[in-house]
């Protein structure tokens, strides 16, 4: 439509209010009486309101208190025969229209049988819903019935597993193309969903470890795409989920990689960066462009270039279970990374076609809330935005096997969201983990309501990327920053206290304990800016005593893919369409670091089997852990326990250039010395960047 020839538009602003704009090149925006008609039944009834001192230059407002019914088509005349039809898109911004129009039921989208489908889509706002249905190469057209609370149903007879479809949506007298926001299959770049029989898709359930306690867990990051492309990994299925099913994987010199290595490291957790449909990577030609997928299409079903077929809605849903089924087999939980925070793009997707204006944030102007930095910021304390939230995390729940939730951007969403997220989660599974980013993003909602770092105390069961943690030891985002472990020595008290992580939060098992993850430089290229003047070992070394401290400290450790042999991205920052070239995990790069993985492993053995280095509470640590400043330089970090391999551990953490000697109590020895030093007439020599484990 080109906008410079509107010359009416008119919207309900309530449920018995009407906003009419006059253009002022038509009359000088001046009519003596509107009506409101009722395309259905042709009543013409006279409006009764005033003209508004309006706030806009170029059209003359009035306001009319009026009764109308949902789901009718409306036109407004004016006083000279000029139309245009009533939009009801406004009024989902009503705090009424919650209370009017929240659906409860679990039966939206697509129910199939072999004998019939069942359609049902939530759309209050709209005055019309079509199907189009695409079987066998025929189109077909079935008008859909509004019912309660603005839901639209339609019952095709017949079998239509594999049928394509989508809907005709209508507001303000247009139909616009919509998917289904409740679909479980799609084909390429969301073109069509797809109907699928569930009964085809059971999910493979194995027997896996209780989570007795959060701290428990050792999180290792990674990206689908990221895993296997590049030719070092081994892997025949390049950027898909079937590359974690394959075993027997190797690097060039025949060292494991995949899945195999995944199995032999130690950790617990995988947590795998977006698999929803993400919008920036065309499925037909998925390797022209990359994408980390924090740029959301569609909550509901899954990225089409992870899938062999990308048309294939059976092999959407399948092969990512199988990778799932292949992670668990080998005993290892997986967390899904989520972005219920924003969409892609606001106009193109289903939420906003289906129910304009609803699931999104906005300001008191009636602007989008733009926190997320991506132009628009998911509504979460909307009911049926709540209930959609909570009802495909219970998707990926069930249907696919999910073990955790990683929360892009959680300080966007409402802690009422969050607690319900959780409480969930674990109903369903009471070892499942939910944690997120708590940065406390400037979108429209009170500050006290986001789930930020700084509310941790209202959701004490939540965790939270550590940011104090990663700053104190590796040094903040700007490249030239220094941490305690990159040498700046005068964070020797800073770094003591995250590595207890004392009173930082409401529970212990709220800290996710990290110094890289996908964003921002790795490790290994911010010290070759921070400590340009060393050496490529004695960088290596600072980098060993970072995994040693993350793996080691107090809460949750969490591991960015290829951290653990000194991941480079070519020193840049934030990668998230930077391509192959750039994200792909070397694993030959692994081949040559075999000794810092077996170090990794050795520490993740020592923590798995001491439950002093994962106390679940704070009362634990105060009682058997404290730390002491070395010469304000070097950090002894001492533990007991009561079971485990040993009783006492003292770990030195000396991230200094200096050597520095200490007195070792009796009864001590040393279990790991980065430099192969011993214990001489009860005296321990330290070297400079050196990390001892001394146990009793």
């Amino acid at each position: 439509m080109e906008q410079t020839a509107v010359r009416m538009k008119a919207y309900a602003v309530n449920f018995n209010e009407i906003r009419v704009y006059l253009s002022k090149n038509y009359y000088n925006g001046i009519s003596s009486k509107f009506y409101l008609k009722n395309l259905e039944t042709d009543e013409l009834v006279l409006l009764s309101g005033d003209a508004l001192e309006s706030q806009n230059s170029d059209f003359q407002e009035y306001a009319f208190h009026v009764t109308f019914n949902m789901g009718k088509v409306y036109k407004i005349v004016d006083a000279y025969g000029l139309t245009c039809f009533l939009d009801f898109s406004k009024l989902s911004m009503c705090k009424e229209f919650d209370e009017l129009y929240f659906y409860d039921g679990n039966d939206l989208g697509s129910t199939y049988t072999k004998e019939k489908t069942i359609f049902k889509v939530w759309a209050p706002l709209s005055t019309g819903v079509i199907l189009k249905v695409v079987k066998d190469g025929k189109d077909y057209l079935y008008p859909m019935e509004r019912g309660l609370k603005g839901v639209y149903s339609v019952e095709v007879k017949g079998d239509l597993e594999c049928a394509h479809y989508f809907y005709l949506v209508k507001h303000a007298g247009n139909y616009d193309i919509s998917m289904d926001p409740y679909a479980y299959a799609s084909s390429s770049n969301g073109r069509t969903n797809i109907v699928v029989d569930l009964n085809k898709v059971p999910l493979k359930k194995y027997p896996l470890q209780p989570l007795e306690h959060k701290t428990d867990a050792i999180i290792y990051e990674t990206s689908v795409r990221d895993f296997s492309m590049s030719s070092t990994s081994g892997m025949k299925n390049k950027g898909k989920f079937l590359a974690f099913t394959e075993p027997h994987t190797s690097t060039d010199s025949g060292n494991p990689t995949g899945l195999d290595y995944l199995s032999c490291l130690g950790i617990t957790h995988v947590q795998l960066m977006p698999i929803n449909d993400f919008a920036t990577v065309d499925e037909k030609n998925p390797f022209e462009l990359y994408n980390w997928g924090y740029d959301p299409a569609a909550y509901n079903v899954t990225e089409g270039s992870y899938v062999s077929d990308s048309d294939n809605g059976y092999k959407r849903i399948q092969e990512a279970q199988q990778m799932i089924e292949a992670l668990h087999s080998r005993g290892l939980r997986v967390v899904l990374d989520v972005v219920y925070n924003h969409m892609h793009d606001v106009n193109m997707n289903a939420l906003e076609k289906t129910v304009p204006h609803y699931f999104f944030r906005r300001n008191n102007d009636g602007s989008l809330s733009n926190g997320s930095w991506c132009g628009n910021d998911l509504n979460t304390t909307a009911k049926m935005c709540r209930k959609y939230i909570l009802d495909m995390c219970k998707r990926w729940q069930l249907l696919y096997g999910i073990d955790g939730y990683r929360f892009d951007l959680m300080g966007i969403i409402d802690i009422e969201t969050m607690k319900l997220v959780d409480a969930q989660g674990k109903a369903l599974d009471s070892s499942f983990m939910v944690y997120g980013e708590g940065w406390n993003m400037m979108t429209a909602l009170p500050e006290n309501k986001r789930t930020t770092i700084q509310n941790n105390r209202q959701v004490p069961h939540i965790g939270f990327f550590n940011d104090f943690f990663r700053d104190t030891l590796r040094g903040t985002n700007q490249m030239e920053t220094k941490g305690y472990f990159s040498g700046d020595t005068y964070k020797t008290n800073d770094a003591m206290k995250a590595i207890c992580n004392l009173d930082m939060f409401e529970n212990i098992s709220q800290s996710i304990n990290y110094v890289e993850c996908h964003d921002n430089a790795t490790c290994y290229d911010k010290l070759l800016i921070s400590n340009y003047d060393e050496d490529e070992e004695t960088k290596k070394k600072r980098l060993r005593l970072l995994l040693a401290a993350v793996i080691l400290s107090q809460g949750i450790p969490f591991i960015h893919s290829g951290q653990e042999f000194f991941r480079t991205k070519g020193g840049q920052h934030n990668t998230y369409n930077a391509g192959d070239q750039v994200n792909a995990l070397d694993w030959n790069r692994k081949d040559c670091e075999i000794d810092t993985i077996q170090f990794v492993q050795f520490l993740i053995h020592l923590r798995k089997n001491n439950p002093c280095f994962r106390y679940d509470n704070y009362d634990m640590i105060r009682e058997n852990v404290k730390t002491e400043n070395i010469d304000h330089r070097m950090i002894k970090y001492s533990l007991h326990q009561e079971d485990g391999e040993h009783q006492d551990y003292i770990v030195y953490f000396n991230a200094s250039s200096d050597s520095i000697d200490v007195d070792v109590e009796e009864g001590f020895s040393v279990l790991c010395h980065s430099e192969k030093g011993n214990i001489l007439n009860g005296k321990l020599h330290i070297d400079g960047i050196c990390f001892v484990v001394l146990a009793r």
